[in-house]
């Protein structure tokens, strides 16, 4: 895990980019940890990945959205 101070860390934006997938950056204030910055290795949403996750028939026209996500308020 690399750590850096708060300063270097705004300074320089490509240190996140520059991460391996699943790897740490600590970011720390006057020696002592604020906050801890991990590359994920999630995938992207993509409208296939976002048509398997939503609800409902994509093809079907009556699905009511704001009604289902009325009923969960209840």
């Amino acid at each position: 895990m690399k750590a850096v101070t708060v300063q270097e860390f705004y300074q320089n934006a490509g240190l996140v980019e520059r991460l391996g997938e699943g790897k740490q950056l600590l970011v720390t204030s006057n020696g002592k940890p604020k906050f801890l910055v991990r590359k994920s290795s999630h995938a992207k949403m993509t409208r296939g990945l976002a048509e398997k996750r939503s609800i409902g028939n994509p093809a079907d026209p009556s699905f009511d959205g704001v009604g289902f996500l009325s009923s969960l308020k209840k």
